[in-house]
């Protein structure tokens, strides 16, 4: 029984690490000044739902990057 517990806890940590590994674009709209970070998957889910004018992907206007 331990032992399978040990293998959950593993692989859960080994999911947590292979989906850190994959970045993603967001639009990142603070004080009106849109503008795209690049940050962890994990981190991009979370920054989704504290931030509610920030949307997944490229901003509207790129040309200013």
């Amino acid at each position: 029984m331990k032992s399978k517990k040990i293998l959950t806890i593993t692989l859960a940590l080994g999911l947590i690490a292979a989906t850190s590994a994959i970045k993603v674009d967001v639009c990142h709209n603070v004080d009106n000044n849109p503008h795209v970070i690049n940050i962890a998957l994990p981190g991009a889910v979370a920054h989704l739902f504290q931030h509610s004018g920030d949307s997944l992907g490229s901003c509207g206007d790129d040309s200013n990057r």
